[in-house]
């Protein structure tokens, strides 16, 4: 089953300091051919004339806006010092887990971004692989390989053993897909800063994890470990919510 974003939304607060997510935007709605709508908190001016704009007091108004909208998806500029971008690392946590739909982020640090590797982290829990098919499609729509990295802080062989198994699994379901992918098992240590780390070795464009606090859910990229992810990430990271995931596909 394909992923489909028929609608979504970017949060701004000018065109000049949010440049890269509006880049990041635009690649997507021509992928997916979508309705592109803009939460502007400050200057609106210098938007693409494709993207639909309503201007909101402040951050604060972003969470029922968008619950009340049709979007699937909702990207965020993440404010730096020198006051690019828009939210800060805590606000977008606090949205991401409230919105309960996609969620990507991006530094405004990053002056220009080009994506050509996708970083998707495998760890021991059984709902690791369902977000699989949401890093297809970003691959798709950005000309990307898919890197999938195996991660755990328990070296153990059983551990092991069933990482090697999810990610020959996920490695076959990518490239049936028509997609290219790589991958690697790196065990031991805190599994998001190892993914981090690997990230910026390969010079990753973004990483793709979900985000969920409810306690069946036992994967080390969900709860506090994506908080961490978006956090360090000195790129963009799509957080996606387990009540999105397409079981039949994802237990491949």
């Amino acid at each position: 089953m394909a992923i489909l974003i028929p609608n979504f939304c970017i949060a701004i607060k000018d065109a000049e300091s949010c440049n890269t997510a509006i880049h990041l935007a635009e690649k997507i709605q021509s992928y997916f051919r979508s309705k592109v709508l803009t939460y502007s908190i400050g200057n609106k001016g210098g938007l693409p004339a494709t993207f639909k704009n309503e201007e909101l007091a402040s951050v604060k108004d972003i969470d029922k806006h968008f619950k009340d909208s049709e979007c699937d998806l909702l990207i965020l500029p993440i404010a730096n010092d020198s006051g690019k971008g828009l939210v800060t690392v805590a606000e977008a946590n606090k949205l991401i887990d409230r919105i309960e739909r996609m969620v990507l982020t991006v530094p405004a640090s990053l002056n220009s971004l080009t994506i050509s590797r996708i970083v998707v982290p495998i760890d021991s829990s059984f709902e690791t692989r369902q977000k699989v098919p949401y890093a297809i499609s970003m691959a798709k729509a950005f000309g990307a390989t898919l890197q999938v990295v195996g991660v755990s802080n328990d070296k153990g062989k059983d551990s092991e053993v069933l990482i090697k198994n999810y990610i020959r699994q996920v490695c076959s379901n990518i490239e049936e897909k028509g997609v290219l992918c790589t991958s690697e098992i790196r065990l031991g240590g805190n599994p998001t800063q190892v993914v981090l780390d690997y990230a910026k070795e390969i010079n990753a464009g973004m990483i793709v994890i979900m985000t969920e606090q409810e306690t069946n859910f036992t994967s080390f990229f969900s709860g506090k470990y994506s908080q961490q992810m978006v956090k360090g990430a000195n790129l963009p990271v799509l957080s996606i919510h387990p009540k999105d995931l397409i079981l039949s596909e994802a237990r491949l």
